[in-house]
């Protein structure tokens, strides 16, 4: 009983740290120069369109655009984020003094964030991109899966419930590790994703399904 609980838990605990070593890195990744945020967005994106192609990327990046302009533009997010840093010339914060040093972090917060907003609707953007092909995958996993299951049910192969339970955590770790990934302050390779969705979670899919009891 001990070890089970145990079993059950530090997935939980490692969850949690990775939540919490996360949030550590985007508070202190908010003190870093805009022009860091700037140059990780360019090279995620340089990334993305490496793996996928300029032809295929062309549609991605603008359903970007569309999306960030949808949700932080139109919303007024991204123009409130501005008026931190870019203000006029005749600004008080931009005439020195201690004045100047204090708003300088804040409009450095500011840039940091709208470069990390676009991030985060680049990296969803191109998540949804892979959906179809994870679907082409996962569909036929899922198949196979379900006539393996009926196989066992109907001679002496064995079931296991070991196989059921770690493609059962294998899934979750790749939804959690998408849904994380989409918040890290640091640039994300594109293929993590592509990988998550187009192998782990079908191949995590059809073991679920081919391990199940044969009595459900």
């Amino acid at each position: 009983m001990l070890d089970q609980l145990t079993e059950e838990k530090w997935p939980q605990t490692i969850k949690m740290i990775i939540i919490f070593s996360t949030a550590i890195l985007f508070v202190i990744s908010m003190f870093f120069p805009a022009s860091y945020f700037y140059e990780n967005v360019k090279k995620e994106v340089a990334w993305g369109q490496r793996l996928i192609g300029d032809t295929d990327f062309t549609p991605v990046i603008s359903d970007v655009n569309k999306n960030y302009r949808s949700f932080f533009v139109n919303t007024g997010v991204d123009g409130f984020l501005r008026d931190f840093y870019e203000l006029d010339s005749s600004d008080m914060a931009n005439q020195g003094g201690p004045l100047f040093l204090f708003a300088s972090i804040f409009r450095n917060m500011a840039e940091n964030l709208n470069y990390w907003f676009y991030m985060i609707v680049y990296r969803l953007t191109l998540n949804i991109y892979w959906l179809p092909y994870m679907l082409v995958v996962t569909l036929p996993s899922l198949f196979a899966g379900i006539m393996r299951w009926n196989a066992k049910r109907y001679t002496f192969a064995y079931s296991s419930p070991f196989l059921n339970r770690r493609s059962m955590v294998l899934i979750g770790w790749g939804i959690y590790s998408i849904l994380l990934s989409l918040f890290v302050p640091l640039p994300v390779p594109p293929m993590i994703g592509a990988l998550i969705m187009i192998v782990m979670i079908p191949i995590g899919s059809s073991l679920l399904i081919s391990n199940l009891p044969k009595r459900i």
